[in-house]
């Protein structure tokens, strides 16, 4: 989200970050995800972030020309032992 145009809300606890994404944006990090979204018009995006670095929620409204809006939650709680999480190889 940040390599496209997102904004950081500070002030508060947990970080809010927000975007409005393409598919294509997508595309550039995870390729079938991208490609399964390409009928959507844009996908805004903002996820929380606590004071360790964890992602505690994320919220997606994703647009389409001609249907209605797709609006999820997710929100992450209970966190346990960290896992190590690797960026995506290039493709």
């Amino acid at each position: 989200m940040l390599g496209h145009g997102a904004s950081v809300h500070q002030g508060s606890e947990p970080v809010r970050v927000s975007a409005r994404l393409t598919p294509k944006d997508v595309e550039a990090v995870d390729r079938t995800v991208g490609r399964n979204l390409r009928p959507a018009t844009a996908i805004d995006a903002d996820a929380w972030i606590d004071n360790e670095g964890r992602v505690v929620r994320v919220h997606q409204k994703i647009h389409f020309a001609s249907d209605p809006d797709i609006e999820a939650t997710i929100t992450f709680t209970d966190f346990k032992n960290a896992m190590p999480v690797n960026a995506p190889a290039a493709s």
